[in-house]
């Protein structure tokens, strides 16, 4: 006869089911709770913006750029962009104004200025190529112009452009800089004339007025 050990007294005992897990009672509720809080938060986020609680920031929220010099931004309160002959108008006129300093400098006659230039214009063109001079600059070429915004109002515009110049010293060095140029402009008896011309971005930076080794 065999004897009950401790080793085999489960072979002397009758076979039982193991018994069924239950389910965490615990975590079935948290789970309840947290999914009725997501609905809670659901139902409110939806009811707020229905009811204009959250709504996106208005265009007029958003700040605009400020103009970039005094002029621009008495024209940009109340101009409009250039038809395509005035603005064709407008190009022609500062390019000639650029030729036309590039020609005074070689030529020494500051004359040939006169034709696209207001009165005032025309002197402070004359004292900024005189300043040229002093500096050392024997040549100055437009190597480019890109053209920015043309607004017009009545018989005044503003017109934004960034020019590409190179200027040649008397040691024979040679500087190119990009600048970027807000000229005004007034139509005089059907022809416009440049009356001013800013540099703001130079202005910005310290510079007082175009020269060396900046563009003219």
């Amino acid at each position: 006869m065999s004897s009950t050990l401790p080793s085999n007294v489960d072979q002397f005992k009758g076979v039982k089911p193991p018994p069924k897990e239950r389910a965490p009672i615990g975590g079935i509720v948290v789970t309840v709770i947290l999914g009725l809080a997501l609905v809670a938060i659901i139902f409110v986020a939806v009811t707020r913006l229905t009811s204009g609680g959250l709504s996106r920031p208005s265009a007029t929220a958003v700040p605009t750029a400020a103009a970039s010099s005094p002029a621009e931004a008495t024209v940009q309160a109340a101009g409009t962009p250039a038809d395509p002959a005035t603005q064709q108008a407008i190009e022609q006129v500062i390019t000639q104004v650029d030729q036309a300093q590039v020609q005074a400098i070689q030529s020494g006659d500051p004359s040939v200025m006169t034709a696209t230039a207001t009165s005032q214009f025309y002197q402070d063109q004359v004292a900024n190529n005189q300043d040229l001079v002093d500096n050392g600059v024997t040549d100055i070429k437009l190597v480019n112009i890109e053209w920015g915004s043309i607004l017009v109002n009545g018989n005044s515009a503003v017109a934004t452009d960034y020019e590409t110049w190179s200027t040649t010293f008397q040691d024979g060095t040679t500087e190119q800089a990009r600048d970027r140029n807000v000229y005004t402009l007034v139509n005089d008896n059907g022809t416009w004339k440049v009356q001013a011309d800013d540099h703001p971005d130079q202005q910005a930076s310290g510079n007082s007025s175009p020269g060396p080794p900046s563009a003219p």
